[in-house]
């Protein structure tokens, strides 16, 4: 282990001084986000408990053709949660080495190994270790034809997105060997509001979980819809929104079906 982090620790040093894939490329590029969502699931264990993230990732370009690009990154993530859940009282930073593909230009496909160092702030515990990744992301923008409207405002556009992640191992945890899915998409329309900026976006979403060692936290499938209040900038937005949303998990002997409304605060911003 010592020696994984020697190699990622002179990985960072040696790239820290090298040319961008390309002159007209910046050298680094990243993004950063968070969200608060209340409640956290529809589960009895987060009743009333508002969740928190935010996260943040920065990258260098190593190699670019038309459809590849190599990356060395660097990210990393805290959440917090009302309720004081430990595995919800986390930081993590990671570093690590992606490829990725731009499929076609709505698709994109990344294979990534990173190292990750994770603490839990109440209880001290540290954890480390190696995981990979397997991810896709989709995103598809559909203009609206001039004069559409929809609820008495204009429409701007439509966009499908979806994404997905395939991780091994599924946790830090000494021994772990799990292999976990996760997956969502949402499909949404675009309204504009006014003349300050604000668009109006009604959605709906799903999201999905699966893994090989059928804990109930990680097999479950996630159906909503509600409206979206969005302000875009210039390379991000700020959201906030009001859902409807049915959460079904197959592992559990009771309470496999619950229904229940929620809202989320959320920002992306890209640089």
């Amino acid at each position: 282990m010592i020696g994984v982090m020697r190699l990622f620790a002179l990985l960072a040093i040696l790239l820290a001084d090298a040319a961008p894939a390309s002159s007209q490329e910046k050298p680094w590029t990243g993004a950063t986000g968070g969200i608060l969502r209340l409640p956290n699931s529809n589960q009895a264990h987060d009743d009333g408990n508002a969740f928190g993230e935010a996260w943040g990732k920065i990258d260098r370009t190593l190699y670019r053709t038309t459809k590849d690009r190599m990356t060395i990154f660097a990210l990393g993530n805290a959440v917090t949660d009302s309720a004081g859940h430990g595995y919800n009282s986390t930081s993590k930073i990671g570093v690590g080495l992606a490829w990725s593909r731009q499929v076609t230009p709505a698709l994109n496909v990344t294979l990534s190994l990173r190292h990750d160092w994770a603490r839990e702030r109440d209880t001290g515990l540290r954890q480390q270790g190696l995981r990979a990744a397997l991810d896709y992301y989709y995103y598809r923008y559909r203009e609206a034809e001039p004069g559409l409207r929809m609820w008495g405002l204009p429409m701007r556009g439509t966009i499908l997105k979806s994404y997905g992640t395939l991780a091994y191992p599924g946790s830090l945890q000494d021994g772990d060997r799990n292999l976990v899915l996760t997956m969502g998409g949402e499909l949404s329309r675009d309204l504009t509001l006014g003349r300050a900026g604000l668009l109006i976006s009604p959605f709906l979403d799903v999201d999905m979980a699966w893994d090989l060692d059928g804990n109930d936290y990680n097999n479950k499938l996630v159906l909503g819809g509600g409206i979206k209040l969005r302000r875009p900038l210039p390379t991000g937005e700020v959201f906030a929104s009001a859902r409807l949303q049915s959460d079904y998990r197959w592992q559990q002997d009771r309470d496999r079906l619950t229904v229940r409304p929620g809202v989320q605060i959320g920002w992306y911003v890209g640089f």
